[in-house]
């Protein structure tokens, strides 16, 4: 799955294409990580907040019906964000994940390579992160949703706002894999939802 910043780099491009950019937007796209606080989660707290499903095409049935079921108790922009997430994380295991392993397996071992593929996303920055980080810190507002309280998600949100970002360079998530990721996630959301 990708890291933050990947995240928010894949709903900031999506969201200038259907002209979302605000606080609720962007906390929604934090939001599903929220159970990793103090460290990795266990897998049953992280699936629950992911509405994750073993089966790819289950997963994005879950992912719709929990949409459908809770766009009315949500503001629609944290909502979405929510949503943008979850689909990020299908459509890079799906379809990602693999090439970019492929891509490091040229250069490391099967053992090390998901551990050099988190790194490599760690590294990734974009510009505008800064001015993401910026709206973020202007409010305050936060919700419960499944299993993730509002407190727990206030504090992910500092959390994520006070890490440094240093300028670095990625050696295999590159800006055409990040631009396919965007496209496609941006394709599944028109099919799945009006935003």
């Amino acid at each position: 799955m990708p890291t933050i910043n990947i995240h928010e780099k894949v709903g900031y491009e999506i969201g200038k294409k259907v002209n979302l950019h605000s606080y609720d937007y962007y906390l929604g796209l934090l939001a599903p990580d929220a159970p990793n606080l103090k460290g990795f989660a266990p897998k049953e707290e992280r699936w629950m907040a992911h509405q994750r499903r073993e089966d790819y095409d289950d997963w994005r049935d879950a992912l719709h019906r929990f949409y459908q079921q809770e766009k009315d108790h949500y503001p629609r922009e944290f909502l979405l964000g929510y949503f943008i997430h979850i689909l990020t994380d299908i459509v890079y295991d799906d379809f990602f994940y693999l090439k970019v392993r492929e891509k490091i397996l040229n250069d490391y071992s099967l053992e090390e390579s998901h551990q050099v593929m988190r790194n490599d996303m760690e590294k990734y920055r974009f510009l505008e992160m800064s001015m993401i980080q910026d709206l973020l810190k202007k409010n305050h507002t936060s919700y419960d949703i499944l299993n993730i309280s509002s407190k727990e998600l206030s504090l992910w949100k500092e959390k994520q706002i006070s890490l440094f970002q240093k300028e670095t360079s990625c050696d295999y998530i590159t800006e055409d894999i990040i631009n396919a990721l965007v496209d496609e996630v941006y394709k599944e959301l028109l099919m799945r939802i009006e935003p």
